[in-house]
């Protein structure tokens, strides 16, 4: 509990830096709800995409602290004499309480876009309201996946450095489109080498049942949480 308290002192500034910056991203989306709705717009309909950027602000806020400063954050305890257990299991929860947070702020924008669109716009409809769509496991989902994303990257600054870091964290963000436009491709029919990694792609989805898939992503989880701890455990710390 004590380093709790401490580490939380020390980190205290993380999560008002995230709530300011989903402020900036808010007030963007709804200048730019309001610019579309004013020269381009013929519809009496409005998207809140204020609300809809200060939650991506959340999530995006939540792997920039893992993937800049989760090595520093872990360096800085270290040094400071905390042991390396009390730091693996308290800085996650940090991280979960600092998401939170900033989901319970998004929410609170977006109704705030929501009644500010009904004031400047009386009798439109809300198409977008990413709130109002998703389901109430979508908001733990998001937490805990920020918070573990959080903690795999400080592994990986603290193992392979920031260069290390890059060479898997770019692949990582490009592999998503690959995949998507790939399997897009075949089922276009197309003959193109994107095409036929897409068939292979679909091929390899099919042999598995979406349950079988789900235990295997668990287990997957598990094998990196493990080895992430064992990174944190084993990285040289130097005072």
């Amino acid at each position: 509990m004590n380093f709790f308290i401490r580490h939380l002192k020390v980190n205290r500034d993380g999560v008002l830096i995230m709530m300011a910056f989903q402020a900036g991203l808010f007030l963007l989306g709804v200048v730019m709800v309001l610019i579309i709705n004013t020269f381009l717009n013929d519809e009496q309909d409005c998207a809140a995409i204020g609300g809809m950027m200060a939650l991506m602000g959340t999530i995006f806020g939540g792997l920039v602290r893992g993937g800049i400063t989760g090595g520093s954050r872990y360096r800085m305890a270290v040094s400071m004499g905390w042991p390396r257990l009390a730091y693996i299991l308290v800085d996650p929860l940090l991280t979960v309480m600092n998401c939170v947070v900033g989901v319970a702020f998004a929410a609170v924008l977006n109704q705030l876009e929501v009644w500010l669109y009904g004031v400047i716009y009386p009798g439109w409809e809300v198409e977008l309201n990413v709130f109002a769509v998703m389901p109430w496991w979508a908001y733990p989902a998001i937490v805990l996946g920020i918070a573990l994303l959080d903690f795999l990257f400080g592994a990986l600054l603290l193992r392979f450095g920031a260069k290390g870091f890059a060479a898997v964290w770019f692949p990582l963000c490009f592999l998503p489109l690959v995949i998507g436009n790939s399997v897009d491709a075949a089922r276009e029919g197309g003959a193109s080498l994107l095409a036929q990694l897409g068939r292979g792609i679909v091929f390899v989805i099919g042999l598995l049942s979406p349950a079988m898939w789900a235990a295997v992503g668990v287990a997957l989880v598990l094998v990196l949480l493990v080895l992430s701890v064992q990174c944190y455990r084993r990285a040289e710390v130097r005072v």
